[in-house]
């Protein structure tokens, strides 16, 4: 525990406090747009594991015929107004964000909208095309805009000491915060420890609908739209790179396939790589005698227009599985209505 950050911890723990309470006391206006709003976010700052859950909400409302906008922000990205993503735009990535590009990609029937603020992206989305809902990706601190739906997910591999605000943990705001949810998420549950789980549940409001979902690396895509199964991957010595936020879930996760290299390659979270980054890469998985060179599937968004043709880049896709009562979550969101 960072105690000496306690202090900071402290100042930022009252500033937040006090904006969450000026929203409780209806002092700031709220934006509610005229369709069902679902917020899907957490405590932390990220690798919580919210892209591959929302990306399972997307295609749930889709299956049943749904018409379903999402509104993201244009985070470390170009876009400085609301816009509509572009997957087709040379640099996608850049320009819109990884997450939305990747969003987009997998949910081609989805419209996903990225701008600065939230709320006015909403605006925009609605003054665009009529929907049927409205998913807000990392959605639970921007209170500005009402949500009919808050989600809040919680990574169970995090350590709760974690969950300390910024920037003694890396929460950004006060576990009360949880309070405001609908229903809690726990993600990674079979990557967990146990002992640090069970310290989690035993916090968590007793009001709360709670829903546990496990996440397993399913299968690689190569550059050349290859694929190959996990089993593949037994015996071999893997080379990873990523610019994540928890890139130790994910090398974990790719141990349990295979031999993960020493070399293996972290860069920041949302880094937007550079033909400098993807020779560097290269060169240390040539280096390393690695069988295979392996990334995440929103990094390989932005990485995979550097690299030379004759290095195969597989990207890794996550598969997430509910316990439990299966389709749970997607009745809770079927009830959302105005």
């Amino acid at each position: 525990m960072k105690i000496y950050l306690r202090p900071l911890s402290f100042v930022y723990n009252r500033v937040v406090s006090f904006k969450n309470s000026l929203y409780d006391r209806g002092v700031f206006k709220l934006y509610e747009a005229p369709v069902p709003v679902i917020s899907i976010g957490n405590l932390t700052m990220g690798g919580t594991g919210k892209t591959p859950l929302t990306d399972f909400c997307l295609k749930a409302l889709v299956q049943k015929g749904k018409r379903v906008a999402v509104i993201s922000r244009s985070y470390r990205a170009d876009a400085e107004a609301p816009v509509l993503v572009d997957v087709s735009h040379p640099y996608a990535a850049k320009y819109f964000g990884d997450e939305p590009v990747l969003l987009a990609s997998e949910n081609p029937e989805v419209d996903v909208y990225v701008g600065p603020r939230k709320w006015q992206t909403a605006q925009y989305a609605i003054s665009e095309k009529d929907y049927d809902y409205l998913i807000v990706d990392d959605g639970f601190q921007h209170r500005r805009l009402h949500r009919d739906l808050n989600i809040v997910i919680l990574d169970a591999t995090e350590s709760f000491e974690n969950y300390q605000v910024l920037p003694e943990g890396r929460a950004r705001e006060p576990w009360r915060g949880i309070d405001r949810a609908n229903v809690i998420i726990l993600t990674k549950c079979n990557l967990a420890d146990q002992e640090n789980l069970k310290q989690i549940e035993q916090s968590l409001p007793k009001d709360k609908e709670v829903l546990y979902f496990d996440y397993r690396i399913s299968q690689l895509h190569g550059s050349q739209d290859q694929v190959l199964p996990v089993a593949g991957l037994k015996g071999k010595k893997l080379f990873l790179v990523s610019a994540i936020a928890r890139p130790d879930v994910f090398e974990k996760m790719m141990r349990e396939l295979g031999e993960v290299s020493k070399k293996s390659m972290h860069f920041r979270d949302h880094h937007q790589y550079k033909l400098s980054d993807a020779k560097k890469i290269q060169e240390e998985f040539l280096t390393s005698k690695a069988d295979y060179l392996i990334t995440t599937e929103k990094d390989a968004i932005k990485l995979r227009r550097f690299m030379d043709k004759e290095v195969n880049l597989w990207s890794a896709s996550l598969e997430i599985a509910e316990q439990g009562e299966k389709g749970r979550l997607s009745e809770i969101i079927d009830q959302v209505d105005r």
